[in-house]
């Protein structure tokens, strides 16, 4: 006898004549549906060639044979009719069976996207969907979209969930029962088939991404997907919670908006003429200043704002920073922190972030209307430097000179930071002219003007705190007033950068150089008349 698996257990019992009282339950259902027979005198399994369940004229398979009960499944071939039991030449029946094909009724929704699930309502799906053996031939009842699986959530005999797969497309939706049939000689397990529901036409719809899912006024958002089209100005939209979003981009996998400046939280909506499809969820952030620092520092100051969620500097509207109602030149702008230098024309005053927002054109073009969303934080002092000593107020040139008072500042250097391509143009390799809108501070000295061109020349800083710098006396200098120097830039009036750089000079007081006639002639011959990067 063939192996019959986990579906074949014999036990042994006497012999009895059939009893007429037998029971088929369930009286009707699917194939693959394993129907219970009771009763008696069923007499002990023999073989699968003595002993057989006959639907009609088509065995099922035999899960189970006792004395009063047997469990068998209804094969594919199954016809609605007398069922009967078989040992040895004896043929009796047993009661009567009616097969049931599956119905799909309903489908909700009959459209959606990949990892959506699906409802199919209807009957005679069966119990369950089964479960497959790896060394049986069972197969398992399923969903096909279009010939693709689904992935079951929930199987029941008159509703079924499943998850649309990432791979399905467009096409009919069916539901599919698996046959669990014996071989011709009884033994288990013939190769699979299948009965096939309805079909009910199903739409797969291109996945949709949204990012982000929340942030401050006027965040950019892209939404990415296919099948999106040529916009149709005054038809095609996003809406955020019904509000129209001003488009920045459309194309056919891609749409970038900005947060309209009257939006709200609420539902994401693509809007392709008369259509209407759910994006997501859109929560919006209002930002807000945590605080700064420095909290009081004088012009071309480099301030770092910390806060919440002021998003990304973008070209959706102008973001700013203003000092005392003066608006300051963005350096790095970051959701937690903004870099931002002070202005030339800074005022004492609150710190206010504001980002620029805009409502959509009938047309769905920016802007119809231009707007911020405002966020105010401590109030920031604009301080002016004030020199209290020059010491010594005579020395040699090349020594070191300290000039005590308050108000300095943070000492800037010619860097990155202060020149924005700098970094990236050196990593390049590629030369980089220093210009006199180079934002750095300096301390001027007097310069002998027969050897450089400029009036002053800068000296070399050793250290520089907001009291106190100590700085080397070039070799050029000669007496006279020497100078702090801090620069820094106001933006253009409509909100760009930049007016060209200004300076704001402080008298630090008399100095006199000694020692020139120590400097070689040669070299002093030899020095360039352009005045060089460090002069002014």
């Amino acid at each position: 006898m063939r192996k019959l698996g986990l579906f074949l257990i014999v036990l042994l019992a006497a012999a009895t004549p059939v009893s007429a009282a037998s029971e088929v339950f369930p009286g009707s259902g699917p194939i693959g549906t394993t129907v219970t027979i009771s009763g008696e005198g069923f007499g002990k399994f023999m073989s699968v060639r003595e002993n057989a369940v006959l639907f009609g004229s088509a065995p099922g398979l035999i899960e189970h044979w006792e004395n009063g009960k047997i469990a068998v499944r209804v094969p594919l071939k199954a016809v609605s009719g007398p069922v009967s039991v078989k040992q040895g030449k004896k043929v009796r029946k047993i009661g009567a069976f009616t097969v049931e094909v599956p119905v799909v009724k309903e489908v909700t929704p009959t459209t959606a996207m990949a990892g959506q699930i699906v409802q199919i309502l209807g009957r005679n799906f069966g119990p369950t969907r089964g479960q497959k053996d790896s060394e049986m031939q069972f197969g398992v009842n399923d969903v096909l979209m279009n010939g693709i699986p689904a992935d079951v959530v929930r199987w029941k005999d008159s509703r079924i969930e499943v998850r649309v797969p990432s791979n399905a497309s467009s096409g009919n939706l069916l539901v599919r029962l698996a046959s669990v049939d014996p071989l011709p000689d009884g033994s288990c397990c013939a190769p699979v088939q299948y009965v096939n529901s309805n079909a009910i036409g199903f739409t797969v719809i291109a996945s949709i991404l949204m990012e982000p899912t929340e942030g401050p006024m006027g965040t950019p958002v892209v939404i990415s997907g296919s099948g999106f089209g040529e916009r149709t100005p005054g038809e095609d939209a996003v809406l955020f919670n019904g509000v129209q979003a001003p488009i920045l981009e459309w194309a056919n996998t891609r749409i970038r908006v900005a947060f309209p400046l009257n939006g709200t939280s609420g539902p994401v909506t693509l809007k392709k003429g008369v259509e209407r499809r759910a994006v997501g969820q859109f929560r919006l952030t209002p930002h807000r200043i945590v605080g700064f620092i420095p909290d009081s520092a004088p012009i071309g100051t480099l301030v770092t704002i910390s806060g919440e969620n002021f998003g990304v500097f973008f070209d959706s509207g102008p973001n700013q920073v203003l000092f005392g109602g003066v608006l300051g030149r963005v350096f790095q702008w970051s959701d937690r922190a903004i870099d931002v230098w002070v202005p030339v024309s800074a005022k004492s005053g609150p710190v206010v972030v504001r980002r620029g927002a805009g409502k959509a054109k009938p047309d769905g073009t920016c802007c119809d209307e231009s707007g911020f969303a405002v966020a105010t934080g401590p109030d920031f002092t604009l301080t002016v430097p004030k020199v209290e000593s020059i010491m010594p107020p005579t020395a040699e040139v090349g020594s070191v000179i300290t000039i005590k008072g308050s108000g300095f500042g943070e000492f800037l250097k010619t860097d990155e930071r202060t020149q924005d391509q700098v970094s990236r143009l050196g990593h390049l390799h590629q030369y980089q002219k220093f210009d006199e809108n180079i934002s750095r501070t300096a301390v001027l000295f007097p310069a002998n003007q027969e050897l450089v061109k400029s009036s002053h020349v800068a000296g070399y800083v050793e250290s520089w705190s907001d009291s106190e710098i100590k700085v080397h006396i070039p070799q050029v200098a000669i007496p006279g007033e020497v100078v702090i120097s801090r620069g820094s830039w106001d933006l253009l009036p409509d909100g760009t950068c930049c007016k060209d750089k200004q300076w704001v000079l402080t008298e630090a007081g008399f100095f006199k150089p000694t020692g020139q006639d120590k400097i070689d002639a040669d070299y002093r011959k030899n020095l360039p008349k352009s005045g060089g990067e460090s002069s002014f």
